[in-house]
């Protein structure tokens, strides 16, 4: 199952300036369960927030036999609902999901989502360096994503001191030379690496990231292409 191939994260003008249609509209305040583990809420110290966690997970967890094997479930559910771009309970579900299995990564690339698409872009890429610490199978795309989030950290972000962006810069690259060596879809490696160099400005090297992406059998989308061109023509091939 490749979870974050589905909630990723696409190539488009509006995220090459870090922002979505979603993250532009004015927000209402969110409940604390629309929040990312629940606003930091310790709900073990709210009597009636802890025996109604208690309930729901001794029955998830006796329905599908183990709590892990419910937090997976729940997670589809979340990812089901942020393709729909029902964020709010996208998060619901990714809550519950981390309330039955905190040292799931997936939940934690769920909530990066949400994060990314509301344009808290850091924000995304703190909760995607959570997700890394917890091991996730290489197959899911999550490290060309954790990558992809951090440039977009680093180019956005004018508050950061040129030594930081340099950092986050420097761990993107390595995240993306990791993806390369581990995740088994190059196609979607080199094609999130070359949006990640044209946000940079260094197009020679999109380009040649547009290269490997066709070479292993990839498509890259028209639309990046134009953006592409119109900033650097298409280099020759030898």
């Amino acid at each position: 199952m490749n979870c974050l191939r589905r909630n990723v994260i696409a190539v488009g003008l509006l995220l090459a300036l870090g922002l979505t249609a979603a993250a532009q509209a004015a927000p209402l305040a969110p409940k604390p369960d629309e929040l990312p583990m629940y606003g930091g809420v310790n709900r073990a110290e709210i009597p009636e927030l802890k025996v109604a966690d208690e309930r729901f997970i001794a029955e998830v967890s006796a329905q599908y036999g183990s709590r892990e094997k419910a937090a997976r479930v729940w997670t589809e559910q979340g990812f089901m609902f942020y393709q729909r771009n029902n964020l709010d309970m996208a998060v619901r579900r990714f809550n519950q999901a981390w309330l039955l299995d905190p040292r799931n990564a997936e939940p934690y690339a769920g909530f990066a989502s949400v994060l990314h698409d509301q344009g808290k872009i850091c924000d995304a890429m703190r909760m995607m360096d959570e997700a890394l610490k917890r091991n996730p199978p290489s197959y899911q795309g999550i490290y060309p994503d954790a990558a992809r989030i951090t440039t977009l950290c680093a180019v956005n972000d004018q508050a950061l001191v040129p030594t930081v962006r340099d950092e986050l810069l420097g761990k993107a690259e390595a995240l993306y030379q990791k993806a390369e060596q581990i995740e088994p879809d190059k196609r979607y490696v080199y094609s999130s690496w070359a949006t990640a160099y044209y946000w940079r400005g260094l197009y020679a090297r999109a380009w040649s990231m547009v290269a490997r992406e066709r070479a292993a059998g990839g498509q890259p989308a028209d639309g990046f292409l134009r953006q592409l061109r119109a900033k650097m023509p298409e280099p020759s091939l030898p």
